[in-house]
């Protein structure tokens, strides 16, 4: 049986934006010997979704300074200006959540790139996501059909299983995000919190 990684995150961190391209060839590297599993945290659900105003997004802008001075990945000018200089965007983790979990189940594999593409569908063009019809999309490039995946992203069942998710990052203890999970006979130790790179990372699973 394989060990397993937990990777606890949430489609609306910048950090984990920062944190996608390592993740991404982590995964692909060491998906034949790790069981990997992405388990979305829920930031900003229920009491604590943000609507954007001017000073929330000068914070976010001075942290993304700092993600992109470390992991020299780069937000897009339609995000600056749709999502951090519009006004009045609602910032909401449930969607990408959702999409996560759904498409998680339909194809495990290329989870990774999937979350990815949310990531940049945000980071990258600003899109409002809280609309279906950008993960329906992306979906799409990925061969599923926009209906299937539609009615299993508005059913109750997939909501039910996405608080399972939330209460299962808690569980794991995790405070902040991202973090990286090693589970080794029954034996859960932290291996990532926050930004480290593709070397550090790659060096303690080959020498697990």
């Amino acid at each position: 049986m394989k060990n397993k990684i937990y990777y606890v995150m949430d489609t609306m961190c910048g950090w984990c934006y920062g944190f996608s391209d390592v993740i991404t060839k982590i995964h692909q590297k060491h998906k034949d010997k790790y069981d990997f599993e992405i388990i979305p945290g829920g930031m900003w659900v229920g009491d604590e979704v943000k609507k954007m105003d001017p000073h929330l997004g000068e914070f976010i802008k001075t942290s993304n300074i700092r993600v992109e001075a470390l992991t020299n990945i780069r937000f897009g000018e339609s995000f600056n200006k749709n999502v951090l200089d519009g006004s009045g965007r609602v910032l909401d983790s449930m969607p990408g959540a959702k999409a996560v979990a759904l498409f998680q189940k339909i194809n495990r594999d290329m989870s990774f790139n999937f979350l990815k593409k949310i990531q940049e569908a945000f980071f990258v063009n600003g899109d409002d996501m809280n609309d279906i019809a950008v993960y329906t999309k992306i979906a799409e490039s990925f061969g599923i059909s926009k209906e299937d995946f539609e009615k299993r992203f508005l059913s109750q069942e997939l909501q039910e299983e996405v608080f399972e998710y939330f209460n299962k990052g808690q569980k794991l203890g995790v405070e902040s995000f991202p973090t990286l999970i090693l589970e080794k006979e029954n034996k859960r130790t932290i291996i990532a919190q926050g930004y480290t790179n593709f070397d550090e990372l790659d060096n303690i699973l080959l020498n697990e």
